[in-house]
């Protein structure tokens, strides 16, 4: 069974319909109990970074989520999902504080920064390069160049090359796209609104 976690962080229709194409063994929950019971893990939403930790936090949804990667299996962290797996960020409401983040993957979140080549946030649809094609669980089947549908305006920095499977440029630099470290898994984009290639990754992430 998969466990879609609800904690407050927008609307996830697309993401319920995607993985209903593959499997009717999911579950919508907003319940962290359901986590124990759950094969896999699904940790969706749009929204603030500071919003989703408090969110998490208050629910019980934190501890629950540790144990379920302490057991080695599958999550699967989607948009603002994949930001709250690192350790920390300064998308906050308190100007120059830090909100700690899940810890599951080394990294900080942080605002795009550089020459204002580029509009922020970083909408539409863009391309994955340097896929480890040989590494990656989620990503089989997906290749260099592929488009997928991104939204933020923060994105990972510090993290680990080896965690790192497949990267995307903008605003005049590389970022990783895509983590996958031991069960953690997580895309900065929809995969669940990028369209076929999109729902491969879903695919790929059910089957493991």
């Amino acid at each position: 069974m998969i466990a879609i976690l609800d904690f407050g962080m927008g609307n996830i229709h697309s993401l319920l319909k995607a993985v209903s194409l593959y499997t009717d063994q999911f579950q919508f929950t907003n319940q962290p109990k359901d986590i124990a019971k759950a094969d896999k893990v699904i940790l969706p939403g749009d929204g603030h970074f500071h919003k989703a930790m408090e969110n998490l936090n208050q629910s019980g949804f934190t501890d629950s989520i540790k144990e379920h990667i302490l057991k080695e299996k599958p999550l699967l962290g989607i948009c603002i999902g994949y930001q709250v797996l690192f350790e920390d960020s300064d998308e906050t409401s308190k100007k120059g504080q830090l909100v700690q983040g899940l810890g599951l993957v080394r990294g900080k979140i942080r605002k795009f920064e550089g020459k204002p080549t580029s509009k922020v946030p970083h909408m539409g649809w863009n391309k994955l390069y340097e896929i480890k094609s040989k590494s990656t669980k989620i990503l089989k089947g997906i290749q260099n160049e592929s488009f997928m549908y991104f939204i933020h305006s923060y994105r990972p920095t510090g993290v680990d090359r080896a965690d790192a499977t497949a990267n995307c440029r903008y605003y005049g630099e590389t970022f990783p796209a895509v983590v996958e470290k031991g069960s953690v898994m997580g895309t900065q984009f929809h995969p669940e609104k990028s369209d076929k290639l999109g729902l491969q990754i879903i695919k790929n992430f059910i089957e493991i």
